[in-house]
């Protein structure tokens, strides 16, 4: 019985090491997450631009996902480039 309980101690603090060390590689750090979506989603606007034109209905959708992801960076205290994704086409009229 001693035995086992001292098996299930040393496996549960084994667990518990290595959940701790990987816990911030399984959340991702938000500011690679924000840069991630917004650098997608200027792809996306400069594709359908160059697709439909800048004032299609497909660029629009583009840069409404584009101001929710913002929008998610701010609620996550995320930052990003302003200098690139904060100009021109890239902002909601």
């Amino acid at each position: 019985m001693e035995k086992r309980i001292l098996r299930l101690a040393l496996a549960s603090a084994l667990a518990i090491a290595f959940t701790l060390t990987m816990g911030r590689v399984t959340f991702g750090d938000p500011n690679d997450d924000c840069h991630r979506r917004l650098e997608s989603d200027r792809a996306r606007v400069d594709r359908d631009a160059a697709k439909h034109g800048q004032n299609s209905s497909q660029v629009s959708r583009d840069v409404a996902r584009m101001d929710n992801d913002r929008n998610w960076c701010r609620s996550h205290h995320a930052d990003w480039d302003h200098s690139t994704l904060d100009i021109g086409i890239y902002l909601k009229h």
